[in-house]
């Protein structure tokens, strides 16, 4: 659940103005989940993201939320509208840590000034792999990957930062540099983006509306 947080680092600023209190380098914050029926504290340090869960009418702890063992209906709506919570924390207290390539960074800037989308960190398994999605749709219109070069340009070394974007002309995108067949995703629909100033910062944002607009409908 805590990979959510993974390259984010808090907004101390925005923490405040969200409600958190700050004593001792640990930040928290309480509010009521499921109608009332629990209390949900996340604490918050430099490296850290936790919250414990209390039942509202007696103080006690309830632990299970945290047990993989635990298993049914009810434990999994706690977990549901804790996750609900953090998520809502990341949005609103947290910010993306920086990339590896410039031109990453300067087009997040914009794209979420302009979307008010925060990138999703969905997969343990993948966590240097990001999306963007529509809020009432929840379709991707982006997704960000931290990947080698050799996944795109074969015998390339080093690391980079490409995103994948829906397009509705990608055979004749492909002849462009810095446009690559989509990586992990239907080649037929979608392209790869590298963020190496190949394209310049306009040319990139074009492709981003192309693909928020294409993935627009529900």
């Amino acid at each position: 659940m805590f990979e959510i947080f993974k390259s984010y680092q808090l907004n101390q600023e925005k923490a405040h103005d969200y409600g958190f209190v700050e004593n001792s380098g640990v930040w928290t914050y309480s509010c009521q989940i499921l109608q009332g029926d629990f209390v949900m504290t996340v604490s918050i340090t430099a490296d850290n993201v936790s919250f414990q869960i209390f039942d509202l009418e007696t103080g006690d702890l309830y632990p299970q939320v945290h047990m993989e063992s635990m298993r049914g209906s009810f434990v999994g709506n706690v977990r549901e509208a804790c996750l609900e919570i953090l998520y809502q924390i990341r949005k609103a207290c947290f910010e993306v840590q920086d990339f590896i390539c410039p031109q990453t960074k300067r087009i997040m800037v914009q794209v979420q000034e302009k979307y008010g989308n925060q990138l999703e960190y969905l997969w343990e398994k993948s966590p240097d792999t990001a999306v963007l999605r529509h809020e009432g749709n929840q379709k991707w219109y982006a997704v960000l990957m931290k990947i080698s070069w050799d996944k795109l340009e074969k015998g390339r070394e080093g690391q980079m930062e490409a995103v994948n974007l829906k397009h509705d002309q990608v055979a004749d995108l492909l002849s462009k540099k810095g446009i690559y067949p989509a990586f992990h995703m239907n080649k037929r629909y979608w392209i790869s983006v590298t963020f190496d100033d190949t394209l310049s910062d306009s040319a990139v944002l074009e492709l981003i509306e192309k693909s928020w607009n294409l993935t627009s409908k529900k």
